[in-house]
């Protein structure tokens, strides 16, 4: 019978700890590189643009950073909020949020929320911002105020339009309920939120 010596073992051993090390070693190196990726960001000033409703300037400057960054997350968000309120293509805003997602963007709109329980679809004390959909969840960012809040997406409990007027919806989270209506002030922008919610949250 053939028997193995001490030093046919070390060998062994020697060699496989060899052959993984390359695999290795470039694993960690992408994992790093996957860390420390830089997040796509635009200039303050595109958002500002869109605030102010200087839509085609704001497209202009989005077109430029997409030109020299085509797939820069940030720049096809934000592209697809200015054509959502240039243009109020809902559906193919839809799509552009959509490929701004798999970009690893997402959707953002510009908002009103309510600060009262309503009575009517008007707004008398509310503060406006951005309501931004990303792949960590749904943030609320206040122009001014400080009516802020993030969560992820399996806290929220309900995200919908609500009864009393269609151009208003709401978002859920345990005991608090936030109201919002859209800068576009139509019954197509909540539902446009609503089916980005129900597409972007994780099965």
């Amino acid at each position: 019978m053939y028997r193995h010596s001490p030093y046919s073992r070390l060998i062994t051993l020697f060699v496989f700890f060899i052959g993984i090390l390359p695999y290795s070693l470039l694993n960690r190196a992408v994992n790093t590189r996957a860390q420390t990726a830089p997040q796509a960001t635009i200039e303050p000033a595109i958002p500002e643009l869109i605030r102010r409703q200087q839509y085609n300037d704001a497209i202009t400057r989005l077109e430029e950073v997409l030109e020299r960054e085509p797939r820069n997350s940030e720049a096809l968000t934000y592209m697809g909020t200015a054509n959502l309120y240039l243009n109020q293509k809902f559906v193919k805003s839809q799509k552009e949020f959509e490929e701004a997602f798999r970009a690893g963007g997402g959707a953002t709109f510009f908002v009103f929320h309510s600060h009262e329980k309503f009575t009517n679809d008007d707004l008398v004390d509310y503060c406006r911002g951005w309501l931004h959909l990303r792949h960590d969840g749904i943030e609320f960012v206040p122009t001014e105020g400080s009516h802020g809040f993030k969560f992820k997406f399996n806290q929220i409990e309900e995200i919908n339009r609500n009864r009393l007027s269609k151009r208003l919806f709401h978002i859920k989270v345990g005991e608090k309920t936030y109201n919002f209506r859209g800068r576009s002030n139509t019954e197509l922008e909540p539902l446009l939120i609503i089916a980005l919610f129900k597409s972007f949250t994780p099965n």
